[in-house]
């Protein structure tokens, strides 16, 4: 049994415009132990989704009109609030995407360790105090003492996103949601925050879902990866596979767009052509069409479902696809053209 499943989650905005379908059908599973990515451009449904996993979308405007979030086999949208307080936290670590607006500016760090470890476990403050330092201290902090009286705004942001972490893995959760961790920061710093995460991980067991728009830092780091576009999964499986082979358009543009030496060379950038689409306009037939090399009339006609890749594709022996499952008709013919490429 997976550690987290979640199954058919559907999540909707009220706004001026009308109802706002902002994640459709989306579904993940996550083993004790293992990472897997959420990955898309902006604007995808990656952070609204991992938000309503822990249901701290705001209500209203969001709405989960459907789907059950299994966390150890109890369902976390069916969870009263007193008892979902008691998970958060202590079963699921949450990683925000910006740790300058998501740490409280008045308080020292010491203070918010503390606070978040006193709300699940009933020890003398003097013993949490001693807790807070030991986590700043695992999470690479030098002098992590004195950390603990300063304020936000006196760490760098490197320094603040490894607060960030060991707030979340204080209490040792059986999942981390790791949202956008390494925005915003250098590549140095990224590295270690990467290397930090998978120590950490081996250390204590935990399971992470990573949620990012960098497919450089999902092929080292996650096992299996999803790939999200307007609201809905189009393409997931095993990360090497995905990487190897991408059989969705979307994936494929993606990762030509990934920055190497050589079109830094070159001078010129691979991007996806067109604009994301407008969630308050959805179309009837498949969202990326109109940015699609490969659409035909039925790619606009109807909207595809996420099925199993066959494994006969031509000129593809030897790659496992068996796990593959893709949201698209042209799928194959995509996958046989990356093969000859």
């Amino acid at each position: 049994m997976s550690l987290l499943e979640v199954r058919n989650l559907r999540v909707s905005f009220a706004t001026p415009r009308g109802t706002v379908q902002a994640v459709e059908n989306f579904g993940v599973s996550i083993d004790a132990g293992e990472t897997v990515a959420l990955v898309g451009e902006s604007g995808s449904g990656k952070s609204v989704s991992a938000l309503a996993l822990a249901r701290l979308l705001p209500t209203p405007p969001a709405r989960i009109e459907t789907g059950e979030v299994l966390l150890a086999g109890r369902d976390l949208l069916q969870l009263p609030e007193r008892e979902l307080e008691r998970v958060r936290g202590k079963e699921l670590g949450f990683v925000f995407q910006d740790p300058t607006s998501s740490l409280h500016p008045l308080m020292t760090i010491g203070e918010q360790l503390e606070e978040a470890i006193l709300v699940h476990q009933r020890i003398p403050r003097v013993t949490a105090r001693q807790r807070a330092e030991w986590a700043l201290a695992e999470v690479g902090i030098a002098d992590p003492k004195s950390r603990l009286a300063a304020f936000p705004h006196q760490l760098s942001g490197g320094m603040r996103q490894r607060a960030m972490i060991a707030m979340a893995l204080v209490t040792r959760p059986k999942l981390l949601i790791a949202d956008e961790p390494t925005t915003a920061l250098d590549v140095t710093v990224q590295a270690q925050l990467v290397a930090l995460l998978q120590k950490l991980q081996r250390e204590h067991g935990t399971a992470i879902l990573l949620i990012t728009h960098d497919l450089a830092l999902v092929s080292g780091f996650a096992r299996r990866t999803h790939v999200m576009y307007a609201g809905s999964v189009v393409e997931s499986g095993l990360t090497s596979e995905l990487v190897a082979r991408p059989a969705h358009p979307y994936t494929r543009a993606l990762l030509r767009s990934v920055p190497s030496l050589s079109t830094s060379l070159a001078g010129a950038l691979p991007v996806i052509s067109g604009a994301p689409p407008d969630p308050a306009h959805p179309s009837i037939g498949c969202a990326f069409a109109p940015r699609c090399e490969f659409t035909v009339d039925s790619c606009r006609e109807r909207r595809p479902a996420l099925v199993p890749l066959s494994a006969s594709v031509p000129g593809a022996a030897g790659v496992r696809v068996q796990s593959r499952r893709v949201a698209c008709t042209e799928s194959e013919r995509v996958v046989a053209a990356e093969v000859r490429s």
